[in-house]
């Protein structure tokens, strides 16, 4: 039997403050609870093993299933809205960190709010080729490479009227990787992907030539790739 690993990390305050007392359940793809955890003074939740599917069917680019296990969170909190994350991707042998920012109610309201985020699957496991957009204009070269930091966001496609947030440079690039690669390929073929991903990124503020390179910055998810 194949088993991965699942740690939870609850904060406030725009990720700054650490959040105890967050009660979680972790849920199979059926909606039966596995864990009901809390989170300690550090916002955090011990490591918790969960049935997935054997590592080698990531390596084997012949296989065609899926190969990992998925399953959801629910955070909820006195005083906060909650949040339901669904889709998380479970790899053998591998610890995922699912880092969840709780929004505190306004005083108007009278319930929690549940808010949804699903991760989904990464980009690589994805069989429609996606398609790349971006703007018409002629772009505008800076005059030297800028490694910006925090980074806007554009949560959607950027014709969209999306919001925009701001991360740090490495959190995008945790973000970017966990949507789009495999945390059980070999070390050198994540480096390889994750150069890429820098490069690409730079090479838009570079140019300021905007294209949808900033969707996986919907996925809260860091997990596995910890730079």
């Amino acid at each position: 039997m194949a088993i991965g690993y699942l740690t939870i990390q609850t904060r406030t305050a725009q990720d700054a403050v650490p959040l105890s007392g967050v009660q979680i359940r972790i849920m199979d793809s059926q909606g039966n609870t596995l864990y009901s955890l809390t989170s300690d003074e550090n916002g955090e939740t011990q490591k918790v093993p969960l049935e997935t599917v054997s590592r080698n069917f990531s390596q084997n680019p012949y296989y065609t299933g899926t190969p990992f296990s998925s399953y959801s969170v629910l955070a909820r909190a006195a005083g906060f809205n909650s949040l339901y994350v669904s889709d998380i991707p479970i790899f053998e042998e591998e610890t995922a960190i699912l880092p969840i920012a709780l929004i505190p109610m306004q005083e108007f309201q009278r319930s929690p709010i549940q808010a949804e985020i699903s991760i989904g699957k990464p980009a690589v496991a994805m069989r429609t080729q996606r398609q790349q957009e971006g703007t018409v204009a002629e772009p505008y070269v800076l005059r030297q490479v800028v490694i910006p930091n925090p980074i806007t966001v554009h949560l959607g496609p950027p014709n969209t009227s999306a919001s925009n947030v701001q991360v740090s440079f490495p959190d995008y690039v945790k973000n970017v990787a966990s949507s789009e690669i495999y945390p059980t390929w070999p070390e050198a073929a994540m480096r390889a992907n994750i150069y890429a991903i820098i490069t690409f990124a730079l090479n838009r503020v570079y140019t300021e030539w905007w294209g949808d390179h900033c969707l996986p910055s919907q996925n809260p998810f860091k997990s596995h790739f910890l730079l």
